[in-house]
């Protein structure tokens, strides 16, 4: 008898424009490649939180803003709510900064608004992972933000998982707009 155990299965949104989101149902996704993108190249979304979505829509596209809901199957993620990815990212920042080094390069720039380092580490280790025929469809991770609920909470009133899908095609099975 063999053991099935089934692929994870996710809602996350996606927030948006509503031009932007026209051309995603006519033509599908596009890879977001910016310097600030922590999780390096994808599709990114929030995790069961379609509130914050929309609220991240409406910060940058006013009334605009529009979020699209997905189902994503959690397939050949490196999952960064579990232990198992974090060797591998640590190894991965030390064989990185080796190679800037060796190529007189300088380290990715960190700040609060701009991950490059995290997203060249990550784009890294998929990249490494890969010629290793080790596949990555995507990228899961919690990331704190905000301000504390209150003086001296652990808790942040933006904190989310986000989730970037680098293989829309192994991940979103359906989607939809949520307003």
């Amino acid at each position: 008898m063999t053991l099935h155990i089934p692929e994870p299965v996710v809602l996350a949104y996606h927030g948006t424009s509503s031009d932007a989101a026209d051309r995603i149902e006519a033509e599908g996704f596009k890879a977001s490649q910016n310097v600030y993108d922590w999780l390096g190249d994808g599709i990114y979304f929030f995790q069961d939180a379609p509130l914050r979505a929309g609220d991240w829509a409406h910060e940058r596209y006013g009334t605009g803003g529009v979020v699209i809901g997905a189902e994503i199957h959690l397939t050949d993620c490196m999952d960064l709510l579990d232990l198992g990815w974090y060797d591998v990212l640590s190894d991965a920042h030390d064989d990185y900064l080796t190679l800037l080094r060796k190529s007189n390069r300088s380290r990715p720039i960190q700040s609060e608004g701009v991950h490059a380092l995290d997203r060249a580490v990550i784009n890294y280790a998929v990249g490494v992972l890969g010629e290793a025929d080790i596949r990555i469809a995507c990228i899961r991770a919690a990331f704190r933000e905000g301000r504390q609920v209150y003086r001296d909470s652990a808790l942040y009133d933006r904190t989310h998982i986000q989730i970037a899908v680098r293989d829309p095609s192994a991940c979103i099975r359906r989607i939809w707009r949520e307003n």
